[in-house]
């Protein structure tokens, strides 16, 4: 039987810590160890918490203060503690059924071969625990629901697919005959979310996240997809655990200013285009109609100053995306660099005046 350790990257989210942390440590299948990399403001109360929820478990808890308020920098971080064959990457606010982890592990250790390198789990959308009213609510959306989201999909699908998904469902069908080859079963997707991700160790440990996702921003937009994309390009696939539930408690606060989040929603997918996909491709060539289509969707949030900050930074970032598409790969990172600090201080400055 495989162990799996379990990484959370978190950053002053202490109350829905304490709602998450308790259902990790409740699994069916124990995890060898529990690993928090925190980043937040008072770090001791973060550690105090997990000292108290996991006072009389024989599951270690490691506390540890993150080097960088970076998300993917603090899931490496993580990622250099695990000793397990199998580690699991939940969000701070993801809410574990008592046999999600089973659910998962078991798809890892039915392929011996080792041509899946990750598995992600599935959605639902209620609470495995009731939430008292004192507990952080879920951010709904319109758009957010279930019906809705089935509508949205299947329209983005037929007129404006996503680069990710053509470059993750071609490269799953040149990888998959291997799997069926095998005997394996399971579905396969060309993406994950990172609060239902999970690797084999030894993946998660080459591959990696990349630091530049989040180093402007802290939260890393897009460094799940584009460390879903890195392992399929490495030839490993990402299978789903059909039965291991997990409901995403977003939490209501906003992860960054308005120009910011809409800045690197669209340069962060242009950086991950550029870098994974090969020129010319499917997926790179439909990159540009897709990101119009998706700072059309921000001027449709133009009724107060934050949805109108997402929309300018998204514009700006359209042309910005340009220049990082120009030049070498190996120079990619440094163009990154300069332009994001560049529209960050344009932005400070507009702010000021």
């Amino acid at each position: 039987m495989l162990d799996y350790d379990v990484v959370v990257a978190t950053r002053n989210r202490l109350d829905m810590l304490g709602l998450t942390l308790p259902l990790f440590l409740a699994q069916s299948r124990k995890p060898a160890r529990i690993i928090v990399v925190d980043r937040s403001d008072d770090h001791d109360s973060i550690r105090a918490l997990c000292e108290r929820i996991s006072a009389g478990e024989r599951i270690p808890v490691e506390v540890h203060y993150g080097d960088a308020a970076n998300l993917p920098a603090q899931r490496n971080q993580g990622i250099e503690r695990v000793e397990s064959e199998v580690v699991l990457f939940p969000d701070d606010d993801s809410m574990w059924f008592p046999d999600t982890a089973e659910r998962v592990v078991s798809v890892f250790e039915a392929d011996s071969a080792h041509l899946y390198g990750a598995v992600s789990a599935v959605d639902v959308y209620e609470s495995p625990v009731p939430l008292g009213d004192d507990a952080p609510q879920r951010r709904t959306r319109l758009t957010e629901r279930p019906s809705i989201m089935r509508v949205r999909n299947g329209f983005e699908a037929a007129l404006v697919p996503q680069p990710f998904e053509i470059y993750g469902r071609a490269r799953s069908a040149e990888l998959s005959p291997a799997a069926r080859a095998a005997g394996l079963r399971h579905p396969l997707v060309g993406t994950i979310g990172g609060y239902r991700m999970s690797f084999r160790t030894e993946t998660a440990k080459r591959v990696r996240f990349d630091p530049v996702l989040g180093s402007k921003v802290g939260y890393g937009t897009h460094e799940d997809k584009d460390m879903a994309l890195r392992v399929l390009r490495e030839g490993q696939l990402i299978a789903v655990a059909e039965d291991a539930r997990v409901f995403h408690n977003v939490h209501p606060g906003k992860r960054a200013g308005g120009f910011e989040y809409g800045y690197f929603h669209v340069l962060n997918y242009v950086y991950i285009c550029r870098k994974v996909m090969p020129d010319p491709s499917p997926a790179l060539a439909g990159m540009r109609r897709y990101l119009r289509y998706k700072v059309a969707l921000y001027r449709l949030r133009r009724g107060d100053d934050y949805g109108r900050d997402v929309h300018r930074g998204a514009l700006v970032a359209l042309t910005d995306g340009e220049q990082l598409l120009a030049g070498s790969p190996e120079s990619l990172a440094d163009r990154y660099e300069t332009l994001a600090e560049r529209a960050r201080e344009a932005q400070r400055a507009g702010s000021a005046e």
